[in-house]
Order: structure tokens, then sequence, then C-alpha cells
């Protein structure tokens, strides 16, 4: 019985979704062999055209990895041009009420 409620726990937990960094390298690893043997039937040289599949398997696999990423970036660089806006201001303003000293 207890073998069985261990199961169900087991079976109803759910994974954590993939990265796009993870879906990235699964997809480039398909993409790669996809293109190492069409590069086969093309006629190239086995080397070549696992050269070849290994190139576009990476592309491939960065292209999809860039295609997916969800995160939203962060909206501090405004801010910190804000506040470095506002020290270089306040800055040139001493300095223009009292020019001996410039720190």
């Amino acid at each position: 019985m207890t073998n069985l409620q261990d199961k169900k726990a087991t079976a109803t937990f759910k994974k954590p979704p993939k990265s796009p960094k993870e879906k990235g390298i699964s997809f480039g690893v398909k993409m790669w062999i996809f293109f190492m043997v069409m590069f086969g039937f093309l006629g190239y040289s086995t080397p070549l055209s696992i050269l070849f599949g290994v190139v576009g398997g990476v592309a491939a696999g960065f292209i999809y990895a860039w295609w997916h990423i969800t995160d939203i970036p962060e909206k501090t660089l405004a801010s910190d041009a804000q506040k470095t806006l506002a020290y270089v201001t306040e800055q040139h303003s001493k300095i223009k009420t009292n020019p001996k000293s410039k720190k």
C-alpha cells in the first residue's frame, strides 16, 4: 500500500521546465545528426559530413536557445544612468559655484 502511494507521489511530481540552454543543446544534437545524415546522402565524405553536421548543429542550437529566451531584462540600467547623471550634475554644479575645489 505504501509503495503504491510512493509511486503516485512520484508520478504526480512535475519536473521543472527545461531552460532554453538545455533545449538548445538537445535541439543542436538532433540537428547535428540530421545534417550529418543529409550531407552523407548528398555524397560528402564521412569526416566532412560530420564536420558540417557539427557546425550546423551548433548554429541551430544557438539559434534555438536564443529564440526561446523568455527572461525580461532588468531595467536597472536606466536607474544607474540616472544616478550617474545626477552625481555628475551635482559635481559640475559644485565646480561652477566654487571653481577652486575640483573634488
